[in-house]
């Protein structure tokens, strides 16, 4: 049996991320609770085998999964595997099935440039699988944008990448209530802890200006209801044991006009999720810990190519997700084959007129993604 927490992250670098995690979680002392797993990619350089090493000796278990040992692995699964492409962020999918296998408690994914400041980062994602008492946070919107808790320089109306264009204009309204259906505990199903110095948005923000988030204002922990979503990236997020089949990375890629559908893998597999837990006792919550997200160079102007068709169609699975989408499973994996599902033999009929036919295939075969993640996740995770 592995260790209670599993840490995922991908990396093309030799990640200066593993000795700041060292550093915090042996200050807090959660060195006996946690495993890391680094995902290579084709661009990976080899020496990262050789930190995954020392980092082990010093007391944090570390496993390297490069390209090798992943091609190794998919022969259990060749259907799936085929579907993860190389150079890819998505292939961090391949860390959580590893960690879902290995049998841990909590999934923890990062970027390899966030790195934990003073906060207990372990201690603080601890939280997420546990009991809730608390009041939820709900929006009349249907929206929440967790940026309004973070204080920016220079001061502007800021908005998370994959958040609503429709309420770009808008601003929080939020009310705490009691849950509507309290005939079960409230789970903490997910933990999306904030992000300072460089935010997580879109390429039309960044080329309107750089921005820093200098200081994180809201509570160490906000319970969302589950009728008010929020954008959900894999920069540091911890889910549940039980929600690992519901937080697949969705993998992009596909041609479109004028390029591929990119940089939107995560955004739709987080509001996947959120339509697949309605009903459950399992809820999202934002706040700590922190980490400072040090982005690695980007070219904006490369990144609005990339991030264009998700910007475009993010609004219309939404309102498909929210108004159209009732899951009735009791079992996470039968709710994510019902989504795969409505995303074939529904939302691909509903694609609007001005739709490239492009779109329809890259639907298709994100339900066939969604098919096989889920089938390796009923074998791997018991």
């Amino acid at each position: 049996m592995g260790k209670p927490v599993s840490i995922v992250f991908t990396t093309i670098y030799l990640p200066k991320v593993v000795d700041e995690l060292y550093r915090n979680i042996n200050q807090f002392g959660h060195l006996d609770e946690v495993k890391l797993w680094i995902v290579g990619d084709l661009r990976t350089p080899r020496d990262v085998g050789e930190l995954a090493k020392r980092t082990t000796k010093k007391g944090l278990e570390t496993a390297y999964l490069d390209v090798a040992l992943q091609d190794q692995w998919g022969k259990r699964f060749p259907s799936f595997y085929r579907r993860i492409p190389y150079n890819n962020e998505t292939r961090r999918n391949i860390g959580y099935l590893c960690a879902l296998e290995d049998g841990c408690d909590i999934l923890i994914s990062i970027d390899d440039d966030n790195f934990p400041n003073q906060d207990d980062f372990v201690g603080n994602h601890l939280r997420t699988g546990q009991t809730w008492a608390g009041k939820v946070l709900s929006e009349i919107s249907g929206f929440h944008n967790i940026c309004e808790h973070i204080i920016f320089e220079p001061t502007r109306a800021v908005y998370p990448r994959g958040f609503p264009f429709d309420l770009r204009n808008t601003r929080n309204k939020p009310e705490l209530r009691e849950r509507a259906e309290k005939v079960n505990d409230a789970r903490i199903g997910v933990t999306a802890g904030m992000w300072l110095s460089d935010p997580d948005i879109d390429a039309t923000t960044w080329l309107n200006g750089e921005l820093k988030g200098i200081e994180y204002c809201g509570d160490a922990c906000v319970m969302l209801d589950q009728s008010t979503w929020m954008p959900i990236n894999t920069q540091n997020t911890s889910v549940a044991r039980d929600l690992i089949p519901a937080f697949f990375c969705i993998p992009m890629g596909w041609d479109m006009p004028g390029g591929r559908i990119q940089r939107y893998g995560d955004v739709w597999g987080g509001y996947f999720l959120q339509s697949i837990i309605r009903g459950t006792d399992y809820y999202v919550s934002f706040g700590r810990p922190l980490v400072n997200h040090l982005r690695n160079p980007h070219n904006y102007l490369d990144d609005l190519r990339y991030e264009y068709w998700g910007m475009v169609f993010t609004d219309w699975i939404l309102k498909l997700l929210r108004e159209d989408f009732s899951p009735s499973g009791n079992a996470v994996v039968d709710r994510v084959t019902e989504l795969a599902t409505y995303i074939h033999e529904t939302a691909i009929s509903k694609l609007p007129t001005w739709s490239p036919k492009e779109m329809a295939g890259f639907l298709k075969w994100t339900s066939g993604n969604l098919l096989e993640w889920v089938k390796v996740c009923r074998v791997l995770g018991g």
